[in-house]
């Protein structure tokens, strides 16, 4: 059962080297990497072909010059030759017993579609004290891609995975037209690998979670400000917007309505968030948090509404069955 890791990057060298470091430490014997450069640089396939001349397992550069995470994951997908597609990030790092633990997983459940493992999180420096209590005891925050939710297998209907710890059936990503869109060039787009493991539910496929596989999220100093949630946020308002749409965009006047009627459930928390900027309690953060939320929703709907090449690219079913032709 041959694995393929796909690794999309986008301009940070140091962190992809400490993750394909971290992958030549696997227990399992043989697997494929996968480098996907985002910016089709010449800085980074020297940088690969550096790291290729000491590697134990050596790695194949794919460049992808279209922005988009999207893109970068699909090149990989298509370039893969592995019958399970092990995604990840380039500011991870992977425990050596990850892709053993998916192999077996698939092995043993050949039912199973796609599974995802664990995701904790590695500070780069001391995170504040507002940002470990506002945590606490969370098993699962997806700001900053904290995910540890079982201690032993768990197979489900309605499972789920995040998109820096996932392992798919090749045959089954191409059958479900792949992931969704998120962020192409300076748009959010849609919701990404959320709506591919929902394409799943639909097929009353079953996803996997493999505690075993497990894998480090590195937190920079500027993924720990308010500013930062807010940001995500306001992503995970457009990605609501998308994934309510995709399927039938409505005329005008009915986003027009459902635009007014955000504003005006949302107006007294837009105003809280600026009388509150700044302050890291609970409370201010998650007023904060859900004004950026809505506001983002209301400036998609609106986007929505003239924007004809957004409602074409919202519309679009299957972003992966389509020839790829490397540069």
């Amino acid at each position: 059962m041959p694995i393929s890791v796909i690794i999309p990057t986008y301009k940070r060298p140091k962190y992809l080297l400490r993750h394909l470091r971290s992958l030549q430490e696997q227990t399992l014997s043989s697997f494929e990497i996968i480098v996907v450069d985002n910016e089709a640089n010449a800085k980074i396939e020297c940088i690969v072909a550096e790291f290729n001349r000491t590697a134990r397992l050596p790695v194949r550069y794919v460049p992808e010059p279209r922005l988009g995470l999207i893109h970068a994951r699909h090149a990989g997908a298509q370039a893969a030759g592995g019958d399970i597609l092990v995604f990840t990030d380039d500011d991870q790092t992977s425990e050596p017993a990850v892709l053993q633990a998916y192999a077996n997983a698939f092995a043993e459940h050949p039912e199973m579609a796609a599974a995802g493992g664990p995701i904790r999180i590695a500070w780069e420096s001391p995170p504040p004290k507002w940002l470990i209590e506002y945590i606490g005891q969370a098993k699962m925050f997806p700001i900053l891609g904290l995910l540890d939710v079982h201690d032993e297998f768990h197979l489900d209907p309605k499972g789920f995975f995040f998109g820096g710890n996932m392992a798919i059936r090749r045959e089954v990503l191409f059958q479900v037209g792949g992931f969704n869109p998120d962020l192409i060039s300076d748009i959010y787009l849609g919701d990404g690998e959320v709506g591919l493991y929902q394409k799943l539910w639909q097929r009353k496929m079953l996803i996997g979670y493999v505690p075993e596989a497990l894998m480090y999220n590195y937190i920079p100093p500027q993924r720990m400000t308010v500013d930062f949630f807010r940001r995500r946020w306001a992503n995970e308002g457009a990605a609501e917007m998308y994934a309510r749409y995709h399927h039938e965009i409505p005329d005008r006047l009915r986003l027009c309505k459902h635009a007014a009627a955000i504003t005006a459930r949302s107006s007294k928390r837009w105003l809280g968030a600026i009388l509150l900027r700044g302050r890291t309690d609970r409370r201010s953060v998650d007023v904060q948090m859900d004004a950026a939320r809505t506001q983002s929703q209301v400036k998609y709907l609106i986007r929505l509404m003239f924007n004809q090449e957004l409602r074409s690219l919202v519309l679009k079913k299957d972003w992966l069955n389509e020839p790829y032709v490397q540069a």
